[in-house]
């Protein structure tokens, strides 16, 4: 622990001597806190105030409306701000409307008579009828008008006619959209008053008041202000954890190794853990100290009023300091920020490579934290083991007053625990014979640098990105076209690149040695006996394997209940269940089985496989699998899926066994319904489910394959 602490002195006293960088980690963000919020509220103030002093001019036809409206509707403009109201006789507009009765929308020419009575000149203005000056009246004596109101009524009864307003105007104008604002606020004040008298006058009253019920909010101002601030909060937290934790981590890692300075304390007779420990603890010094500062600052504006918890969905008030206290939870998440960022940052060989490595670390926190933002999910034990998720349901929790200690310190404990996984893998990372590679041959060298599993690591992450960003873009737009975008184009681009581009080993003579397309796709079987038994063995298993999806999915359910806009939309499939047995098989469970376990357990694990063991590659796939899949409500089945097939292709060494699995188990699930309401799970043969499980999983385990051998520093 003596050296870790020096360590710490020494890397605390570097950062120090940057005080460009720490001012602008550190001090710069606390200072613009005041001056946003300070600096927002202001603009929003001035703009409203602006906006509700401009004069606008309304020509309005509204011969059609009885003397009484015509009045209230001038009253009601008035009071909303100055508008000039003039006299227009819309009949030429009338006439074109009438005649395009069927048309879907306003036609070329009725637009230019719209445009034209908007842009003739005035030259006899009527006085503001908000109040406005002589002056500002005859300045604008020859400009047009800003917006076109004619009214029409169907009818005669005044208890039952209905009276309809067109409002035309131009939404690129300023003035224009103020007073279609101006217009639809007056319109519905009127509009209320209207229902009122008509319903006294023909009923005696609103007979839907028989039954009215009168909602009491039992909260109090804290606890709305503490609502408020638990669904921004969490992100503000870790989000200011890596702007201070990031520079020190880049500073104390990628910079050093750049500089050249880390390789030399490496080589020190010196345990690295405890080189590790104490640029981990400067690392989350600086980061913590960050987070600090800027909740010193957010805690001063929300108390100086400069942060208005009213328009954030609070109360008027602040949130007590004893609730504030639950920001203890938050630390042991911070610690496990802090120690993601070395885990990152240690691992990259340039300063310049480290910083790319900082946007997937902040999205990798990002997508459980946002879990706070589905009110109805709620801190249980099993989000107490999710990282990041647990800590930010536990910090809303505590802000709300409804944290349970028990659950609080379990959060606490299995994010130490996650901080401590990550530290015992950022020693070895630190190794030096790994980052050092020295004094073996090229083949030894190409494991120590882990080159393909890097190379591997880094397309993983773009085709995940590239699936969720372009690919669910076509398919909200077209789904079927985005599924054969998808399936039949983007996947299998990538698995030829991932499989042409993965570095190759050098042989004895120095040669490199020769691209394996086929194999690298993981497309060449190890014979036609273990085939053929890897490929029953995985038919076998799919009708297990569907039971225990549809058994995790109704746990899933309870644990984080699916709103019904989103079941229905997964359970629609954007129109896909509309076009037949054929093609819902072919789109959801023949292309995916194909195109995916080429990329994922072809190209992706090959490179994999040459570097790292069966857990490792096992894992990076898990993840993967869930996180393509762009969905919180199917990361844990996707995942284990995932791992699945991993280990499956991985003992048969090749991706057909799980092409057979993968196709199974989508067709199974998505054609496993029948119309009278059943599912396969009630089928008479699916009872022996587990048996044929069990016969499967000896086909796969007796019929073995040559494996990979992997250097035993891996």
């Amino acid at each position: 622990m003596r050296i870790a602490m020096h360590v710490l002195r020494t890397e605390l006293l570097q950062l120090a001597r940057d005080k460009r960088a720490l001012f602008s980690a550190v001090v710069l963000p606390a200072i613009l806190y005041p001056i946003f919020f300070w600096g927002s509220g202001k603009l929003e103030t001035v703009g409203r105030e602006t906006m509700a002093a401009r004069e606008v001019t309304i020509r309005a036809d509204l011969d059609s409306l009885s003397a009484s409206m015509r009045d209230e509707l001038t009253a009601a403009l008035s009071d909303a701000g100055p508008t000039i109201l003039e006299d227009l006789n819309a009949e030429i507009l009338n006439e074109l409307a009438s005649a395009e009765a069927d048309a879907e929308g306003p036609s070329k020419e009725l637009r230019d008579a719209a445009r034209a009575l908007l842009s003739e000149p005035r030259s006899d203005a009527a006085p503001p009828a908000g109040g406005g000056s002589a002056g500002e009246s005859a300045d604008a004596q020859d400009q047009g008008a800003d917006l076109l109101l004619i009214a029409t009524v169907d009818g005669e009864d005044p208890d039952r006619n209905r009276a309809s307003f067109d409002l035309w105007f131009d939404v690129k104008s300023d003035d224009a959209r103020e007073a279609r604002s101006r217009v639809r606020t007056s319109l519905e004040t009127l509009e209320t008053l209207e229902v009122e008298r008509r319903r006294d006058r023909l009923l005696g009253g609103d007979p839907a008041r028989a039954l009215e019920a009168e909602p009491v909010d039992m909260a109090t101002v804290e606890d709305q202000s503490g609502a408020a601030l638990g669904k921004w909060l969490p992100f503000i937290a870790l989000l200011v954890l890596i702007s201070g934790g990031a520079y020190a981590a880049l500073a104390v890692f990628a910079g050093e190794r750049e500089a050249g300075t880390l390789e030399t304390l490496l080589v020190q007779p010196v345990p690295h853990t405890s080189i590790a420990t104490g640029k981990f603890l400067a690392v989350f010094v600086a980061g913590f100290a960050t987070l600090v500062v800027n909740l010193a600052s957010l805690v001063a504006c929300v108390s100086l009023g400069l942060a208005d918890m009213d328009a954030m969905g609070g109360g008027e008030g602040g949130v007590g300091l004893m609730r504030m206290a639950a920001l203890i939870v938050e630390v042991p998440a911070c610690l496990l920020l802090c120690a993601v960022l070395c885990l990152v940052c240690g691992g990259a060989k340039t300063f310049r490579e480290g910083q790319l490595l900082v946007f997937p670390v902040t999205l990798l926190v990002i997508v459980p934290t946002s879990i706070v933002l589905r009110p109805e999910a709620t801190l249980t034990a099993f989000w107490a083991f999710v990282p990041f998720a647990g800590s930010a349901l536990a910090l809303r929790d505590g802000l709300e007053g409804d944290l349970r200690l028990s659950l609080a310190a379990l959060v606490m404990v299995t994010h130490v625990g996650w901080t401590w996984l990550a530290l015992s893998r950022l020693g070895r990372v630190l190794d030096a014979e790994r980052i050092l590679g020295g004094g073996g041959d090229s083949k030894s060298e190409g494991h120590l640098n882990q080159a393909a599993a890097r190379h591997a690591v880094r397309w993983g992450f773009a085709v995940v990105m590239t699936v969720y960003l372009i690919a669910g873009s076509v398919q909200r737009w077209d789904m079927k076209l985005g599924m054969w975008f998808t399936f039949w184009m983007l996947l299998p681009a990538f698995a030829l690149v991932i499989a042409w581009t993965t570095p190759r080993r050098k042989q004895l003579n120095e040669e490199e040695e020769p691209r394996d397309l086929i194999g690298r796709l993981g497309l060449r079987p190890q014979g036609l006996v273990p085939l053929v038994a890897h490929v029953l063995g995985a038919l076998l298993l799919v009708p297990m394997l569907a039971r225990g999806a549809l058994a995790l999915g109704e746990w899933q359910r309870d644990v984080l209940p699916m709103p019904a806009g989103v079941e229905k939309a997964m359970e629609g499939m954007g129109g896909l269940l509309d076009m037949g047995t054929g093609w819902l098989f072919f789109f959801l469970a023949f292309s995916p089985a194909i195109f995916e376990e080429l990329v994922f357990r072809g190209a992706l694990l090959s490179a994999m496989r040459r570097d790292w063991r069966w857990p490792k590659i096992i894992g990076w796939q898990a993840l993967y699998f869930a996180l393509v899949h762009a969905s919180v409500y199917r990361l844990l089945p996707t995942g284990i899926l995932g791992a699945l097939l991993a280990g499956l292709t991985l003992r048969a060494r090749c991706v057909y066994p799980a092409i057979a699995l993968h196709m199974g188990y989508n067709g199974l699930l998505v054609l496993g319904s029948n119309d009278d309401g059943t599912t396969v799970l009630d089928a008479g043969w699916f009872a022996y489910a587990p048996y044929m499980a069990a016969v499967g999983l000896g086909l796969i385990a007796l019929v073995s394959t040559r494996r990979d051998s992997v250097p035993s520093s891996q």
